[in-house]
């Protein structure tokens, strides 16, 4: 023992000499009560009788000899002093326990003991469990802290069992890009580039596309009585497979049949399209269906078709074109329809800008500049953002959100938005559209040979068929402004009377312009009348099921935060 830990111990000796404090028990031993009293140290306090004498009317001892009790206490020898009898017989402490009836938890619940009846020890604890065939998770901190006498009547946690854990399926793991949506990134100046959007992909001949990983296992579980409670075993992954792939003799890999763009959609199907690559599409080539991925380096001509069953990506701007894939439609400069062309994707649509053009996407819509008296309908999104981000005139439809940087313009031109539609509904409003087209196309017709009628009969006299002629038209003309009129109204309830998507919303990164026209549902409109609406702003149905006008984003869309309605904004409702 070095000089340090002798000087430790001695002076902690020295201490508990002097100032240990005194102490008593009550014992019972066969009903008999039984008086110990310690000595204190040389500063210590010494036992007051009276604290005895309350303690033994506590356990109502009877038979006590007062003049017993105080040579006792005066003597304070540390040996047991008979002093009276306990009036009842000892009961022992008790551990009640409670098994769940999944047998994954036990509580227990310590009864004190009575009239000087034991205090079960630790061993004692563990060994009512063991009786119980409590074998497994037993919590050895709440045991010990029962024996110390620190938790009677309180319902304890004292064993819990433990719960498998299911095995993780196998995946595949692709080894090509796949993004289910585009990847757009912002440069320092928040514009987005288009063509680093990760569409086009290539892969050759018997390159690997993708591999499958093994379910990987899981854990046993027990519950307190200790049996086993078996894993549910993770599932293999299964192929999704299109045309133009193989798979390994073990299953466990896939390749590419030929060269082409490899494909991973929505519903997980894998595939290689054909690539159709040509520098024009005029009338060196006429119209070009294909089964595969077209990809055009260069111009195509107005009034030529493009058909697909896989992706079309266009090098160039397009004017007057009509463009439809069961894939993506990507064109690396933008539309300029005329009021006449038209792209349709089964997909999503990606477009630097469109003017006077129609766009219909089964999921989304991306544009990177503008969209200029255009009609967007998307099943899923409308964005227009990353270079103006400009959403200016004609129609945007969208089943799900609508995302631009500018909405409208100065000059105050129309611009209508209805967001939230649902998929169904969207198809219906479609068909609507397209009649509407075909009518149009027809009155067209009519009212132009009307027109050079009464100019032939400026100029010459009419043969009696043509004079016959122009009542007809004119009545055909009357028929067709009337069925006009009705589409145009069915149109029109199809948009204002739908039952919105509530977590549907319009984002607008900077102003909102007078001219624009909201909906979001069933007479539920924001429309700015009088001047610009400095943004951010968000439209969404509020509480209320109206629309709502607030600055920063929803979080439910969740709790909605600076909850503004309309009309406070000089919008109207």
């Amino acid at each position: 023992m070095t000089d340090s830990i002798r000087n430790y111990t001695d002076s902690l000796l020295r201490d508990l000499e002097e100032n240990e404090v005194g102490f008593f028990k009550i014992e019972n031993t066969d009903g008999l009560a039984y008086l110990t009293v310690f000595p204190s140290g040389k500063k210590g306090k010494n036992v007051e009788i009276k604290e005895v004498r309350k303690r033994l009317e506590v356990f109502r001892i009877s038979g006590i000899s007062e003049e017993e009790i105080k040579r006792i206490v005066s003597e304070k020898d540390g040996g047991p002093h008979y002093v009276g009898k306990w009036p009842g017989k000892p009961e022992t402490s008790v551990l009640d326990l409670k098994m769940s009836e999944d047998k994954m938890t036990v509580h227990g619940i310590l009864q004190p003991p009575k009239y000087g009846g034991k205090l079960l020890n630790e061993e004692e604890l563990l060994e009512t469990l063991l009786k119980n065939n409590i074998r497994f998770g037993i919590k050895n901190e709440e045991i010990l802290r029962l024996a110390k006498a620190e938790e009677f009547g309180k319902r304890t946690l004292l064993a819990e069992g433990e719960h498998p854990v299911p095995g993780s399926d196998g995946d595949l793991k692709i080894l090509f890009q796949y993004p289910e949506s585009p990847v757009l990134e912002e440069d320092e100046f928040g514009r987005v580039d288009f063509k680093n959007i990760h569409i086009i992909q290539s892969v050759k001949k018997n390159q690997k596309l993708a591999e499958k990983g093994s379910p990987r296992p899981g854990k046993i579980g027990h519950n307190v009585l200790g049996e086993v409670l078996p894993f549910e075993e993770g599932k293999t992954a299964e192929w999704k497979l299109g045309p133009n792939v193989k798979i390994s003799e073990d299953g466990n890999q896939l390749f590419a049949l030929i060269d082409g763009r490899p494909i991973l959609d929505r519903h997980g199907l894998i595939r290689v399209d054909e690539v159709c690559h040509l520098d024009h599409v005029d009338f060196s080539t006429g119209n070009v269906s294909f089964p595969g991925t077209i990809i055009v380096e260069e111009s195509i001509a107005d009034g030529f078709v493009l058909e697909t069953e896989g992706s079309i990506i266009i090098k160039k701007s397009v004017g007057k074109v009509f463009l439809k894939a069961a894939g993506d439609i990507v064109l690396s400069g933008g539309f300029m329809g005329r009021n006449g062309g038209l792209i349709q994707s089964g997909n999503d649509i990606y477009a630097k800008f469109v003017e006077q053009g129609k766009m219909i996407a089964k999921n989304s819509i991306f544009i990177e500049e503008a969209s200029m008296h255009s009609e967007l309908i998307a099943g899923e999104s409308v964005l227009v953002r990353g270079g103006r981000g400009e959403l200016i005139g004609g129609e945007c439809v969208a089943g799900k959100s609508i995302v631009c940087s500018k909405l409208g313009a100065v000059v105050e031109t129309k611009t209508v938005l209805s967001c939230g539609l649902p998929p169904e509904l969207l198809t219906e409003l479609e068909d609507l559209k397209a009649e509407i087209r075909k009518n149009q196309e027809v009155l067209k017709k009519v009212e132009t040979s009307i027109v050079k009628l009464n100019e032939e009969a400026q100029r010459r006299s009419l043969t009696a068929e043509e004079k016959e002629s122009l009542p007809k038209l004119q009545a055909i003309k009357q028929k067709y402004q009337s069925i006009l009129q009705n589409l145009q109204a069915q149109e029109q309830s199809v948009i204002l009377s739908f039952e919105p998507d509530r977590n549907s919303y319009i984002e607008v990164e900077r102003e909102i312009f007078p001219g624009v026209d909201a909906n979001l549902g069933r007479n539920r409109s924001f429309k700015v009348k009088l001047k610009e609406i400095p943004g951010p702003s968000f439209l969404y149905l509020g509480s209320d099921g109206q629309v709502a006008h607030s600055k920063v984003r929803p979080k439910r869309l969740g709790l909605l935060q600076e909850e503004t309605r309309s009309g406070d904004l000089l919008a109207e409702p």
